[in-house]
């Protein structure tokens, strides 16, 4: 089960939060029940650590996240690995595509900002904190112990606030540069969304809200893209990784079967050996 950490946000009546539209600010002090969870999120978010920490991960890579720092997280699937004997608590940041363009629609023509390699593909990124952003979220922590609730237009103005500090920033470039192509683009790209989250068990519906897209218009245009459905693409997509990890990654069998989106180790040889003609373990055997 994946479990949908923007709506848990959005919903739980024992965090402290403002919702405008597509924007959540929240300040999350109760730990997730599991030490590792994986969860996905229709929006962008960014996670300050007020104490404790948590460690993010993708396929690729882990951020442990302290006290006093931040990450920044693409719409899409991760894993949530935390040490549950430590109090934890956060300001997380939830933020839709719109709200972006929203941001820096006016300024972005403005703003020198740099095309920066690996801005599009990049799940997880460490924000630097210089002291402007510093003191945004020592600001924002003050609006959850006030008693009375800011107004809308001030929570997006805070909101903005937030996008442009980023965006002019020089030690947070590939970050702006995605931000830039976010508000420049219509939609997000479905082929880089696919390849971040095929490990993942995402339903076509969960897929097609990552894409901004209704449920038909994802299909279609993923047809248009790849020339094969949605789940066909998947499944051929995790056997090829899975391929490549037999062959230069020293791991279990079912640990690979794990990290490439099967649920079970039976049903990832089966369907293997469907494809290679091979069974996994036999496949690693091949010079």
């Amino acid at each position: 089960m994946i479990y949908d950490f923007y709506t848990t946000m959005k919903s739980d009546i024992f965090f402290n939060k403002f919702e405008v539209g597509n924007l959540l600010f929240v300040e999350y002090k109760c730990p997730l029940e599991q030490d590792t969870v994986e969860i996905w999120s229709q929006y962008d978010y960014i996670i300050y650590i007020l104490s404790g920490e948590k460690t993010w991960s993708t396929k690729e890579s882990n951020w442990l996240v302290k006290k006093g720092e931040a990450i920044y997280v693409k719409k899409g699937a991760s894993v949530i690995k935390q040490n549950l004997k430590e109090d934890f608590c956060m300001i997380g940041v939830f933020f839709s595509d719109d709200i972006i363009k929203f941001s820096l629609k006016d300024e972005i023509k403005n703003i020198p900002i740099r095309n920066i390699e690996g801005a599009t593909s990049f799940i997880i990124d460490r924000i630097n904190l210089n002291i402007e952003i510093e003191t945004f979220f020592q600001s924002l922590l003050g609006y959850f112990y006030d008693t009375n609730k800011p107004l809308n237009s001030l929570l997006q103005l805070k909101a903005k606030e937030l996008i442009l500090s980023l965006v002019t920033s020089n030690d947070n470039l590939k970050i702006a540069s995605y931000l830039k192509n976010t508000t420049l683009n219509n939609l997000p790209s479905l082929p880089n969304i696919m390849e971040a989250n095929f490990h993942y068990n995402l339903s076509l519906d969960q897929l097609a809200k990552l894409c901004h897209r209704s449920k038909s218009s994802f299909k279609r245009d993923f047809k248009n893209h790849y020339n094969i459905s949605p789940g066909k693409w998947i499944i051929e997509r995790r056997l090829k990784k899975a391929a490549e990890l037999l062959k230069y990654n020293p791991d279990t069998i079912s640990q690979i079967a794990y990290d490439c989106g099967f649920e079970s180790v039976a049903h990832f040889s089966r369907t293997f050996k469907s494809q290679y003609g091979k069974t996994p373990s036999s496949y690693r055997k091949l010079d």
